[in-house]
């Protein structure tokens, strides 16, 4: 049996718990060991969801014995809950990114006591329309890559200034970090070799925190000649699309769930219009899902290798690749990742 501990018990943190629940509900031998969360008010119901107790500290954690760590808190405050767990020999799944600036994720990944002991939570990965493309785009349907563009924009809420998100210090950053490190994430997954920033532009002046709040990159791959990224926070409608272009064909991945709507993935032919019909409607509907399936699709391939998911959970290696290409756009586009 798997015990499982929860460090976090907000939005994110709640969906990991329901997904501990779910998988048990599947049959997976899974036994809580307890929740910590000393400043979320439903802390108690949803630790009772799945029939933990609600848990003091890490240290009440660590003497509970879990196999495993789900750490979901701010950034700010995610680098020392897990090193100590790492410290105490736990398996720890770290909610994204690993680190506010790639400094802070070496030294985290440093702490590691045995191989595979951290991964990170790159979730996006785990969407199946998100998976189907790139399954796709691995077997050659769309013939040689032209250009993948992605777009990811918050609706956000009058409200967001009250939480710790865009707060420079606690979230070490702006929209490129968070939620940007989950395309950036998806950029090295599709091309799965070196990227080079080839230009970018970014904007701030809503908010007004230091941060960028709407991000643009053009990357350059060798499989992929042309990869596009636009992350925002001043979106003001919720918006999640992945296009990919090639000689061949494309496909459309569209929604994430929720306030994005449900996720689509359409794939198409060359000139399908030949047909007769309008290109539109020569596409095929390859997905669509609500997307509540990541949290508990990642959470089980951590517990065993899933060569059928197409997919894998991030490792801390490639957790760092990415921080390693968040450090350059920073870089290059004179973005501050010194906050204190």
């Amino acid at each position: 049996m798997t015990s499982f501990g929860f460090v976090g018990a907000g939005l994110i943190g709640y969906e990991r718990i329901k997904a501990f629940a779910a998988l048990r509900d599947e049959g997976e031998s899974l036994q809580a060991a307890g929740v910590v969360d000393p400043y979320h008010p439903d802390v108690a119901a949803r630790a009772a969801t799945i029939h933990a107790p609600v848990l003091d500290d890490v240290a009440e954690l660590i003497a509970a014995k879990p196999d495993i760590a789900v750490i979901a808190v701010p950034h700010d405050v995610a680098h020392g809950l897990t090193r100590t767990l790492l410290e105490a020999g736990i398996r720890v799944l770290l909610e994204k990114p690993i680190g506010r600036t790639l400094h802070e994720a070496e030294a985290l990944a440093a702490y590691q006591r045995y191989p595979d002991q951290l991964v990170i939570g790159h979730n996006y990965r785990f969407y199946k329309g998100v998976r189907a493309l790139f399954s796709d785009l691995r077997q050659g349907l769309f013939g040689t890559p032209i250009s993948l563009n992605f777009v990811l924009g918050h609706g956000g809420s009058p409200d967001d200034l009250k939480g710790w998100k865009l707060d420079p210090v606690r979230a070490g950053g702006g929209c490129l970090l968070d939620p940007g490190i989950h395309l950036l994430d998806l950029a090295c997954q599709a091309e799965r070799g070196p990227l080079e920033l080839r230009g970018g532009n970014w904007w701030s002046g809503f908010w007004k925190t230091g941060t960028e709040e709407d991000c643009h990159l053009v990357l350059r791959g060798t499989a992929i000649p042309t990869i596009n990224i636009h992350v925002s926070v001043v979106r003001w409608r919720s918006t999640f699309r992945i296009e990919l272009f090639g000689t061949a064909g494309y496909g459309l991945v569209e929604g994430r769930g929720r306030s994005y709507g449900p996720q689509i993935y359409r794939r198409g032919v060359r000139w399908g219009w030949q047909s007769g019909r309008p290109q539109q409607e020569t596409e095929e509907l390859v997905v669509t899902t609500s997307g509540d399936e990541v949290f508990v699709d990642e959470m089980r391939a951590m517990l065993r290798p899933l060569p059928n998911l197409g997919t894998s959970i991030a490792t801390t290696e490639e957790a760092l690749e990415v921080m390693r290409l968040l450090r350059d756009c920073r870089a290059e586009l004179g973005l501050r990742d010194d906050f204190k």
